[in-house]
């Protein structure tokens, strides 16, 4: 049978005249002489055996003894033990209740000892995995991406849709909290007045994160992808988050474009505590945790025309017309689609439908839009169905009437983009010269190098038109 060895006694040293009185059943009590004769004498100094020794309890004759002894002082001091002095009427009592003091300071140095190696044991496992943390993040880094100074991890494109700034807008992101620096939201139309937008990055349950608030000004008349910067990338454990935006400004707050419909209700954003069925329009930018974020540019477009943007929906515009290809006498059978092709206007939705051919572009003619100088256009486009395959969209814009051949369209388009089976986008065309009067827009699209246009919904729903007031506009 095991049994459990005794604790080591815990000595008490006592003036030669009082060690007969003690009387405490758990400490062993020394006189001063015997405890002296105890000590290793190492010629120049003494030193402790393996004892625990709880303090010293002396009258005026032990005070003198220790005094006389200089090496015994230097031992106690190193040591650090403590010293009681029983001046007058030394009896059991008195001698009882200093032993008892000594216990109390003991145990309540041994309690805070104890906090501080647990306080000092935990800042170092918090360290140790936070550098495990760090390494484990900066090689996947390396590996990943080979050492960038940021990377995009989200992208929802903008829609028809948009939500007014006028209240606290929180949406939840849909990445950890980690490495985040900086956000793109888009202002839906011009700004009516100046202001800023302040946003932070919170928890959502508990204090905001530290060092995570911001602002960025607005000018009356700016609109688009407006990029929110942290001071530093967020550093810490990876958590929730949510991104909190709010208008500081006298004037009338602007509204900010929403993403497509999400099924998640936890990742829509939510307003005064009404959750939308759609997140914010967003993109999330990461960098590596507590460093500063760099200048971050989209190269794929120039920066945005001076002036005005406003949004025009579909219903505002006149019927689209497919132009047709080849109105000189050629043959007709290359005149006519050998496969399906269709522009149409579906109310119930308020898009521009314009099915894609195989073979050739397939533009649609919008009229009913009058500008003044008109420097861009952009086009909120989308992929409505999943069983299909990709299609290229492109945008442009003339005067009225100008344009009534699919090949002498193909000239006013801008850059084509491609869309893969249900994804939103945009396309945009940005002219050297900025029109006025009555416009007609040019919706292109295209499926070239596939074998089938089957389910190809390819949708525009909406337009955003910004003017120039730079220079002079070219009259239609």
């Amino acid at each position: 049978m095991n049994t459990l060895s005794s604790p080591p006694p815990v000595y008490l040293v006592a003036s030669d005249d009082v060690a007969h009185l003690a009387t405490h059943s758990d400490v062993v009590t020394l006189s001063l002489s015997e405890w002296t004769g105890r000590l290793i004498d190492l010629g120049d100094r003494l030193v402790l055996s393996d004892m625990k020794v709880l303090g010293l309890c002396l009258t005026q004759t032990g005070r003198g003894a220790l005094d006389a002894n200089p090496r015994l002082v230097a031992l106690i001091k190193a040591l650090d033990l403590p010293i009681v002095d029983i001046l007058q009427d030394p009896n059991p009592e008195t001698l009882l209740s200093a032993t008892v003091n000594l216990l109390i300071q003991r145990d309540n140095a041994g309690r805070t000892q104890m906090a501080e190696d647990r306080a000092a044991l935990a800042e170092l496992r918090k360290l140790h995995m936070q550098m495990q943390t760090d390494h484990a993040e900066l090689e996947r880094w390396v590996w990943d991406a080979l050492a960038p100074k940021f990377k995009r991890l989200r992208a929802w494109p903008a829609t028809a849709r948009s939500i007014p700034l006028s209240g606290l807008l929180v949406q939840p992101l849909p990445v950890p909290s980690r490495g985040l620096m900086a956000y793109d939201v888009h202002i839906h139309e011009a700004a009516p007045s100046e202001g800023r937008i302040g946003f932070r990055m919170a928890r959502p349950v508990g204090d905001p994160f530290e060092g995570a608030t911001n602002s960025v000004s607005v000018q009356a008349g700016d609109s688009g992808w407006v990029r929110l910067v942290l001071p530093q990338a967020t550093p810490g454990q990876p958590e929730d988050a949510e991104l909190h935006l709010w208008w500081e400004g006298e004037g009338t707050a602007p509204a900010l474009s929403l993403a497509p419909e999400t099924p998640f209700p936890d990742l829509a954003v939510a307003q005064d505590g009404v959750t939308a069925s759609a997140p914010l329009a967003l993109h999330v930018f990461k960098s590596l945790p507590r460093q500063p974020a760099p200048p971050l540019y989209d190269h794929r477009r120039g920066l945005p025309a001076d002036g005005i943007t406003r949004f025009a929906a579909p219903s505002e515009l006149g019927k689209p017309v497919r132009l047709p290809w080849s109105n000189n006498p050629v043959r007709r059978a290359f005149r006519k689609y050998p496969d399906f092709a269709r522009v149409e206007y579906w109310e119930k939705e308020n898009v521009v439908f314009v099915h894609p051919s195989i073979h050739r572009p397939v533009v649609a003619c919008v009229p009913g839009l009058k500008v003044e100088r008109l420097a861009e256009v952009t086009g909120i486009i989308q992929i409505g169905k999943l069983s299909t395959l990709p299609i290229a969209f492109a945008l442009g814009v003339v005067p009225h009437g100008s344009v009534t051949a699919a090949e002498d369209a193909i000239a006013h388009l801008g850059d084509w983009m491609q869309l893969l089976p249900g994804e939103w986008g945009d396309v945009w065309k940005r002219l050297e010269t900025p029109l006025s009067g009555d416009v007609d827009l040019l919706l292109a699209t295209g499926m070239p190098n596939v074998p089938f246009n089957r389910d190809a919904d390819a949708l525009f729903h909406g337009f955003r038109l910004t003017t120039d007031s730079t220079g002079p506009a070219e009259q239609t």
